[in-house]
């Protein structure tokens, strides 16, 4: 539920669904998304949309037994990194039924090995990564960008620092 699962849970909203989430980190978000553990995830979603980092302890996180213990109408998502997914078990899930379709624009291996089984079934939709790309997006990054180096260069901090940890270790 990090800045991007809570954006796919709000425009979700605008389709009326009821949003439920999984995230080890945070124990409550709003009273309109209701917090639950992974086993409740997988048995009640009807779609899991994946908006995880690819970690130690996320890699193949959806394996055979999650993959079972889905809905058999449910339909797995994957925007995040494609070794969150064990292809070989979504393939065989999605062969077998257990799940009703999937929607990736990431694969375990990057680019596409042409040979991948996943790209011939037709429960599977497939979108490239680069879904946020648009004009606006395109200039707001280069617009974000520069603001960064001037920054930088005006002697300053940048905003999107991300480990601002460093700036303490001895030199």
């Amino acid at each position: 539920m990090g800045r991007i699962g809570s954006a796919v849970a709000k425009k979700s909203k605008g389709f009326g669904l009821k949003i439920i989430a999984c995230d080890p980190y945070v124990s409550k978000v709003n009273n309109r998304i209701k917090m639950v553990d992974f086993p409740q995830l997988l048995s009640e979603s009807d779609f899991i949309s994946i908006n995880a980092s690819l970690t130690d302890k996320t890699w193949h996180a959806f394996k055979e037994n999650e993959l079972k213990a889905m809905k058999k109408t449910a339909y797995l998502i994957n925007t995040a990194r494609g070794s969150i997914v064990d292809e070989k078990a979504l393939y065989k899930a999605l062969r077998e039924g257990w799940i009703a379709g999937a929607g990736l624009d990431v694969l375990e291996k990057e680019p596409p090995d042409w040979n991948n089984p996943l790209l011939k079934l037709d429960n599977v939709i497939f979108t490239p990564h680069s879904a946020f790309y648009s004009e606006e997006s395109y200039i707001e990054l280069k617009t974000r960008t520069a603001k960064v180096v001037l920054s930088v260069l005006n002697g300053k901090l940048p905003e999107t620092i991300i480990n601002p940890q460093v700036l303490n270790r001895k030199k």
